[in-house]
């Protein structure tokens, strides 16, 4: 129109909300409101409905850059959202003045995102909380708009990438009982969702394509000066599968550097606290609002992030050695402030109300080695992440002889454990180096973990101090004693998993004994194996089942099977066995003598071929029975795969170790 008009911002900004709920409606309706015409097979034509549906979203931009105008050019003017008025205590809501506005004004993606960009800069330097919230008010719905934009987009993080990453220092408040305002927490959540949105675009085709998010805006994200306000953005923004993993990954690099530095990972203070209650209420503040665990939880809600940390040869053993530690708290206070007429007779008192930080910690280790058995590199990432992680933790055992690492850790490390069950057996016969490799260098092998014997043995020393946990990893490796006949024998590579698996069995009772358990807990020990025993053993898991016996995928299935299931924290173990009753006590023998696993590893590995109408077999499972005991005595001296069945049983009765 190339005219100026008056307008009332307030009007346009209603005006603007309803022409997006036509466009909304019509975007959702539009495709079944053409699919019933045509089924009632009506002759109007639909064929420009798209364009139509396209036009309006484009006239919902025209109008919401209109209204930025119109409220930009009310300020200019003087006018603020909230003022002071005569007789009324505190601020107050005030309308905008009439503006006059060029109406040609339009809302082109770019101009939309660098003219918010502008609007974001110029609030979070003015660094006043109150004015910053208030002139970003609409930028959370103009960001929400434009995620999947990339016009919007790369103007934006152009142009407010800097200072965008510190949002959560400006919009701090410092007053009240939260650390944010809700206004602020909106903006954080959107400049976050928007963050990640950008880190998984791409610009370009072909060689051509590039990440749409500059370097500078990365730079800023993952070198600024200011951790914390960076990390905020991670912590409210979404899921970590919506971000890009390398940016994640950076960050989390990032963080962790700056947490070894000393810098500032916590919410900045609210001055001097004058109260125990005080203190520990900021305790509380600073987990909550920790940027290293925030972003530890996101690239551990991605998991490629987390691989890309520790999964890295050059770099990952000196992160997983920052994450391997006791020291994922906050750091407390010191009570003797608080008690001014007493002295302790041994100086200082040592700080207290330090609150556990380890929880993301546990979350990230598990996630850098959940990988899928393959030979893709992902896989070797996951390979060299438990690598690094077992080294590092023999580090720390070596270095704090005395210090046991907090549970979460030591949780995720038995997770770790279960998970690549057949990697650590196959590293026990191995003391040359440590590193991820595929078997016979084959690349259709997986990928494994190998580490060196006194490597897997202070790595154990940390991550199973009591004993149901040591029951637990016991019942873990007897229960794959049927995978493991199966596998020694369908493995091309004449490879025996039963003496493996003894020989790691060694390995976990040499430790033990150093712990040196009474033998009433000892108790704990055998209730937790029975029941893993109970859990796994009669339910099949881990089962071989070969379409191609010697093709390819033979090796990641035999490593799957023998780490399957995975420990987690889900196995309730204290004295769980004494809750079963005692009638089942005679099935348990029966399920846990070693010649049902064995003979079920021979019937897995299609060694054996028993008559359809054999009664201790159903369905593919054997069944322990009269039956069975009569069919192993007429067999004890058949060869199997090489091997008589009672060679077979004695050799899993020596990796069971069922004499200790």
């Amino acid at each position: 129109m190339g005219e100026f008009v008056g307008v009332d911002p307030e009007n346009l900004k209603e005006l603007t909300k309803r022409l997006e709920h036509l466009h909304d409606l019509l975007a959702r309706q539009g495709p079944a409101i053409h699919q019933k015409m045509q089924k009632w097979g009506s002759e109007l034509s639909f064929a420009s409905l798209s364009r139509l549906i396209a036009a309006a979203l484009d006239d919902v931009r025209d109008m919401d850059a209109r209204t930025t105008r119109a409220y930009e050019l009310a300020r200019e003017q003087g006018w603020s959202v909230m003022t002071r008025a005569p007789g009324v205590l505190g601020p107050v809501f005030t309308r905008p003045p009439v503006v006059r506005l060029d109406w040609e004004a339009t809302g082109r993606s770019g101009d939309q995102g660098r003219r918010d960009a502008e609007t974001l800069t110029a609030a979070l330097a003015a660094k006043d909380p109150e004015a910053a919230r208030a002139a970003l008010s609409t930028l959370p719905e103009h960001l929400e708009r434009h995620l999947a934009d990339k016009d919007y987009q790369a103007a934006f993080w152009a142009g407010a990438g800097p200072l965008a990453v510190q949002a959560a220092r400006t919009l701090y408040n410092r007053t009240g009982p939260a650390l944010f305002s809700a206004e602020s927490v909106g903006i954080l959540r959107a400049l976050g969702a928007s963050l990640a949105a950008a880190s998984r675009m791409r610009v370009g085709t072909g060689k051509e394509s590039r990440p749409l998010l500059s370097t500078a805006a990365r730079d800023a994200m993952t070198r600024g000066s200011d951790p914390w306000s960076a990390g905020m953005l991670a912590k409210y923004g979404p899921d970590g599968r919506s971000w890009d993993p390398r940016l994640l990954a950076d960050l989390t690099r990032a963080m962790l550097d700056a947490r070894a530095a000393g810098k500032t990972i916590w919410p900045p203070a609210r001055g001097e606290a004058e109260t125990d209650t005080g203190a520990t209420r900021h305790q509380r503040l600073m987990a909550e609002f920790d940027a290293v665990g925030a972003v530890l939880q996101r690239a551990a809600e991605n998991g490629v992030a987390a691989r890309h940390v520790l999964g890295d040869p050059a770099t990952g053993l000196r992160y997983a050695r920052m994450l391997v530690s006791d020291s994922w708290h906050t750091p407390g206070y010191d009570p003797g402030r608080f008690l001014s007429s007493y002295v302790h007779p041994g100086g200082a008192l040592p700080p207290t109300g330090r609150v556990d930080l380890s929880t993301p910690v546990g979350a990230f280790l598990k996630a850098a080695v959940s990988a899928e058995r393959g030979t893709s590199a992902d896989a070797e990432e996951s390979a060299w992440s438990v690598v690094h992680i077992v080294q590092a933790t023999a580090d720390f055992a070596r270095l704090h002889p005395q210090t046991v690492l907090p549970n979460q850790v030591r949780q995720a490390l038995i997770y770790v454990a279960g998970r690549h069950l057949p990697d650590f057996a196959q590293s026990v016969n191995h003391d040359f180096a440590s590193g991820a490799l595929q078997q016979g260098n084959k690349p259709s092998n997986p990928w494994v973990a190998i580490n060196k014997l006194d490597e897997l043995e202070g790595f154990f020393m940390q991550a199973l101090q009591k004993p149901e946990e040591f029951g637990v990893f016991k019942g873990l490796m007897a229960s794959r004693v049927s995978t493991a006949v199966a596998a020694t024998i369908q493995d091309p590579s004449d490879r025996n998993y039963l003496r493996e698996m003894g020989g790691l069995f060694g390995l976990i009772q040499r430790v033990e004994n150093t712990h040196h358990f009474e033998k009433e807990l000892r108790a704990d020990e055998e209730a937790a194996r029975d029941q893993v025993l109970l859990a796994t053993a009669s339910g099949g898991f881990g089962a071989l089942s070969f379409s191609n016996p010697f093709g390819p995928g033979t090796m990641a299935q035999i490593m799957t099977a023998l780490a399957t299931p995975a420990l987690n924290d889900t196995l309730d173990t204290g004295h769980a066995l004494k809750a079963l009753k005692a009638d089942m006590d005679a099935s348990r023998r029966q399920v846990f003598q070693v010649e049902v696993p064995v003979v079920q590893g021979l019937l897995d590995a299609g060694a054996v071929h028993p008559p359809p109408d054999e009664p201790w077999v159903r369905g593919g499972r054997v069944i322990p029975d009269a039956a069975l005991v009569d069919w192993i005595s007429l067999h004890a001296d058949t060869r199997y795969a090489g091997k008589t069945l009672t060679d077979w049983i004695t050799e899993a009765q020596t990796a069971m170790r069922m004499q200790q």
